[in-house]
């Protein structure tokens, strides 16, 4: 079953938080873990309730299909159904959307808008009078990104109504997304004042707040100042107007600060004050020689662990050097220059006022030795006051080294980088990031902790100075328990937050365009993957956790796992006991970019190889629509890295090797973000459909198997197979069929197989090499779960019976909870057993409640039990500092020591993690005899005849917004086969035999002259959408999945196209 689609905030202005479960942390800030009982970090847009998905014209498709026809073997369109306009045009690698063109960058952008103005359905005065947003070149390449942005009446959008245009030196357009609407036209009135916009803003977000706006006077990057009020800083205000499918509607965009580590981009009807769009702001991780005595990693790190003195003077990024050495703040020469403005910020309860506590010196020499009083008096407030200046200047250091790195990955000027004085070269200037040294840390400690145990970053628009917050560490019993640090003294979280405000001024063609929780997890994500690119790029580390010196853990540290051991893929969105949530979904991203790092290291070598990923993972952030889906950032780097490595001899094979990261990590070819009413551009999909395929077919072999039942050699239908360790809210490869069997077309690789099943419980096999061209085929045996409810099992007596069945329904993905000691259940097994093995999951949705010992006792009458001893211990799960982990509480199978006869089972709940926690939580109890797993080699059996099936499809139609084509979606509604319109753009062909058993492949291909694009589409016996292969190849192949009953084959590019269909028997 399909999760809820889920709305996330990221931000316009981003605050990156690093925050630990169980600590307060204000509402709208985004943290490492999520705090319980804290408000969703949500995006509210009205656009996304009107529950409709709007279509393109005939004539828009028609002209995006003439431009689709020119760009080359693999180029697509994807749809904007907020608008019905085109989101994403992409040209097949190698090829373009256009000719070359003489002119600036700009103007070729204007006038290919306007010769191909007919897909967006404007005019060509529409077109002319977008105004220019951002005109940046991608350093290195010759290639310009331009963004522009609609005018509706005189008031030009936000949010929406953008586009973003990548042309080349020749003038070639090599790339389109976009957010438009198909009208200029203004609707509304700008009736209300703008202090009547943030009242009705302050009702909103501070109800009861004693609270009359008025306007300072002053204005900055186009918003006019607010006077905070009882709030933490100024708010900001501007004129807008909001995107719709009809054109623009007349609203106030208000930037809207309510506390140091809260606030909101809110975009109001500017006639009834009706909120529009609401997304939180905050993500929560000279004759002078100046200089800094810094650690480049932190201290005692095994590489940059030790003091050095390094300069602060001029770099080829800071022609002024980092240091303000004329003192124009007021204070003498400190912290303060071009790039960034760090300061002491002891509470966070007020915004980040300028005077706070900073070190200086009339020579620019910082050099202060760190004595880390804050972890040798073991937390006692203020001793962290005597580090302040060693901190600010760790923290100046670091904000200033990462400006000049991320400069040159591009994030200049043009881009909307930081800085005071932009030098002429475009952009806002007057916005060095301010650095909150100690953030919180006199107000933020006991009993609340809202300014410990984590970090932020706040990036308001360009113009507009960012701040990011590092706190204090600090052990917090059954809630964090780490050590006593100084946030600012680590690298890797450091590089985190600021990579927050990257992301959030560079992706898209908006400020802040990271609004679906894919969108949102990849912002946590290219945190983690710049902070541990730098440690290695620079020798600092040759392990992959991030973030070890706050957390005190140095295996994992912040996250799950070390990243060279994270196993998790596209399909565990969702997985880990969060629940949906950026950070852990975030990890799913990064250790897919870090898969790619590696690989270009390991080929290209350590500079090299970092180089190009990093200008890879770079270049495809202005290349990505708004609110992107991660499917959408991996199609923006394959056209990141054609754009910049074209002319290199291996420019095929590196993009190969790093789209098999993709692949392997269930990204490929195949995968699929649903759409619906309430998501429709799919980056809120917490339940995509995962794709292990390569798109270069020569580089794809297939795994196959069948699944048994070990007890009666019976084959095991409707089994999810996983490529990956768990089971509980991910989404499954593919399903066995009525014969237990299944096929997965996989890019060459070693991959894991988990396999859950009602009466089975769940198994994971590891280590099965796959090779390209090749099939890996395998008989998976397992022993029947005799605890599952599936099986006749039940629950007789509990001390709790809410939820109790959970722990007899073969998953961790539902927890029994009972209480500590003497909570327990008795299960009734179908019939007496000899129980040899039992698996247990610790899995929770409170770390610190989940199970970690308990005892078994077996009865056959239920009266009188015997105690299974020896097999569990006091410790049956345990955990690494600072706190359980999902790996921690994932299931462990014990052995008896020898096989026990029983008909009722008693399982008491001992021991919680927490010393302080009264309940514990369990995942699942599953229960066997006999050996719990086997696998073998497949035997071999004679193979189906092939089917083949040939026919002609008249005309391409690419405008899919939910069912494919004119064929396509007379065949859903009416469910009959063949339909009226068969031919027409698609042909349904029924299944016969066992093709629907799924383990039959299918391949469609076309023939004949000119450009074509085959999809397929499979559906169930009631014309429900089973799956498809619908992706930029120009043919397609695939595995039909089990109990379809229907093909659509859909041509989404050509005319007039002959088509063979052929099924084959993988097994």
């Amino acid at each position: 079953m399909r999760k809820s689609p889920i709305l996330r905030a990221v931000a316009l202005v981003a605050a990156g938080a690093t925050v630990i479960a169980g600590l307060g942390v204000a509402a709208g800030a985004q943290a490492v873990t999520p705090v319980p009982g804290s408000p969703p970090e949500v995006v509210s847009d009205v656009r996304e309730t009107a529950d409709v998905l709007v279509r393109p014209t005939s004539d828009q498709v028609a002209a995006v299909a003439a431009v689709l026809a020119d760009a080359g073997q693999g180029a697509r369109v994807a749809w904007d159904a907020r608008y019905g306009t085109p989101r994403t045009l992409r040209p097949g690698v190698g090829g373009a959307l256009s000719g070359p063109r003489a002119g600036s960058a700009v103007e070729v952008a204007k006038a290919w808008l306007a010769d191909n103005r007919a897909m967006l359905g404007l005019s060509a005065a529409d077109i002319a009078a977008m105004v220019v947003r951002r005109n940046h070149l991608l350093p290195g390449t010759g290639t310009r990104v331009v963004n522009l942005t609609q005018v509706f009446g005189g008031v030009v959008a936000a949010r929406g109504g953008s586009v973003g245009i990548a042309v080349a030196s020749d003038g070639r357009v090599l790339n389109y997304t976009g957010s438009t609407s198909r009208s200029n036209a203004l609707s509304g009135s700008f009736a209300l004042s703008p202090l009547d916009a943030v009242t009705k803003v302050a009702g909103v977000l501070a109800p009861g707040a004693k609270y009359t706006p008025s306007l300072t006077g002053a204005t900055l990057a186009g918003y006019q100042l607010v006077a905070r009020g009882p709030f933490a800083a100024d708010s900001y205000i501007r004129k807008a107007t909001f995107g719709t499918a009809n054109g623009g509607r007349a609203a106030y965009q208000v930037l809207f600060i309510k506390a140091q580590n809260e606030a909101y981009d809110v975009l109001v009807d500017a006639g009834s004050g009706e909120v529009l769009y609401r997304r939180s702001l905050v993500q929560h991780e000279g004759p002078l020689e100046p200089e800094g005595t810094v650690y480049r990693n932190y201290p005692g790190a095994p590489g940059g662990g030790s003091p050095e003195v390094v300069s602060f003077g001029r770099t080829a990024e800071s022609p002024n050097g980092w240091v303000d050495v004329l003192g124009l703040t007021g204070t003498g020469i400190t912290t303060f220059g071009n790039n960034a403005n760090s300061h002491a910020n002891w509470s966070n309860f007020i915004g980040p006022v300028d005077p706070g506590p900073r070190p200086v010196n009339p020579l620019g020499k910082f050099n202060y030795a760190f004595t880390d009083e804050w972890g040798r008096q073991q937390c006692a407030v203020p001793s962290y006051a005597g580090d302040v200046d060693p901190s600010a200047t760790n923290l100046f250091y670091h904000h200033n080294r990462i400006h000049d790195e991320f400069y040159d990955l591009g994030f200049t000027e043009s881009a909307g980088n930081f800085q005071i004085n932009n030098f002429a070269k475009g952009g806002l200037g007057g916005d060095a990031i301010q650095g909150l040294v100690q953030a919180g840390a006199v107000s933020g400690g006991a009993p609340t902790y809202t300014g410990r145990d984590n970090a932020y970053m706040l990036t308001l628009p360009d113009g507009i100075p960012p701040w990011s917050g590092m706190f204090l560490w600090e052990p917090i019993n059954d809630a964090f328990e780490g050590k006593c640090r100084d946030g600012d003294f680590d690298a890797g979280v450091i590089e985190h937050e600021y990579a927050h405000g990257l992301s959030n001024r560079y992706v898209g063609t908006e400020d802040g365009a990271l609004g679906g929780h894919q969108s949102g997890s990849m912002g946590e994500g290219w945190g983690d993957w710049y902070g541990l690119n730098y440690l290695h790029r620079e020798g600092l580390q040759t392990t992959s956790e991030l973030g070890a010196y706050a957390t005190g853990n140095t295996y994992r540290a912040i996250r799950n796992w070390p990243y060279d051991e994270n196993p998790t893929t596209f399909a565990d969105i969702g997985y880990d006991l969060t629940g949906p949530e950026v950070h852990a979904d975030g990890e799913i991203w990064t250790a897919t970019l870090w898969q790619l790092r590696k690989a270009l290291v390991a080929k290209y070598g350590q500079a090299l190889g970092s180089e190009i990923a990093a200008r890879g993972v770079t270049d495809a952030m202005p290349l990505s629509p708004n609110d992107p889906s991660m499917l959408d950032v991996r199609d923006a780097m394959v056209v990141a890295l054609d754009n910049r490595y074209h002319s290199r001899p291996d420019a095929g094979e590196l993009i190969d090797l790093a789209y098999t990261a993709f692949a392997q990590r269930g990204m490929g070819l195949s995968a699929r973000n649903r759409t619906s009413t309430d998501d429709p551009t799919g980056a809120n999909d917490i339940d995509p459909v995962p794709g292990f395929d390569h798109r270069n077919p020569a580089l794809n072999g297939r795994l196959t198997g069948t699944v048994l039942n070990a007890s009666t050699g019976k084959p095991v239908p409707n089994a999810k197979i996983i490529l990956g360790v768990f089971e509980a809210k991910v989404s499954p490869a593919a399903t066995t069929g009525p014969t237990g069997a299944f096929a997965i077309p996989v890019a060459a690789g070693r991959y894991p197989v988990t396999i859950q099943a009602p009466g089975f419980g769940a198994q994971t096999f590891m280590g099965f090499q796959v090779a390209a061209g090749g099939t890996t085929s395998r008989q998976f045996k397992l022993a029947p779960n005799l605890a599952s409810i599936a099986n006749g099992a039940a629950i007789v007596s509990t001390t709790n019976p809410d939820g109790a069945k959970a722990l007899i329904d073969d998953t961790e993905g539902t927890t029994f909870s009972a209480a500590r000691g003497t909570g327990n259940a008795v299960v009734k097994l179908a019939k007496p057993a000899a129980i040899s093995a039992v698996q247990v999951s610790a899995y929770t949705s409170s770390r610190f409640e989940a199970l970690k010992s308990f005892t078994l006792q077996t009865s056959n009458d239920g009266t009188n039990w015997t105690t299974v001893s020896g097999a569990f211990g006091p410790n049956a799960f345990s955990y690494q500092a600072p706190r359980p982990v999902v790996p921690d509480v994932h299931y462990k199978t014990f052995t008896l020591a020898k096989p026990v006869t029983a008909t009722y089972l008693r399982f008491w709940t001992d021991e919680p993690m927490g010393d302080t926690k009264t309940n514990v939580q369990v995942g699942d109890l599953q229960v066997f005899s006999g050996t719990v797993k086997q696998v073998e080699p497949l035997p071999p059996s004679p193979p189906d005849a092939p089917v083949v099936e040939n026919f002609t499809l008249a005309a391409g139609d690419p405008a899919n917004v939910e069912d494919p084509g004119v064929t396509g979606t007379e065949f859903v509604q009416t469910c009959k086969a063949p339909p009226a319109s068969q031919n027409v753009d698609g042909h349904v062909t029924t299944l016969t035999g066992e093709s629907g058993d799924g383990a039959h492949a299918i391949a469609v291909k076309g023939a004949g002259v000119g450009v074509w694009d085959l999809d397929v589409y499979f559906y169930s016996s009631s014309c429900q959408l089973l799956g498809q292969v619908a992706t930029e190849a120009a043919d397609e192949t695939g595995v039909i999945p089990s109990n379809a009953k229907y093909v659509v084959t859909h041509l989404f590019l050509g005319a007039a196209v002959p088509v063979t269909l052929t099924i084959t028997d993988t097994q």
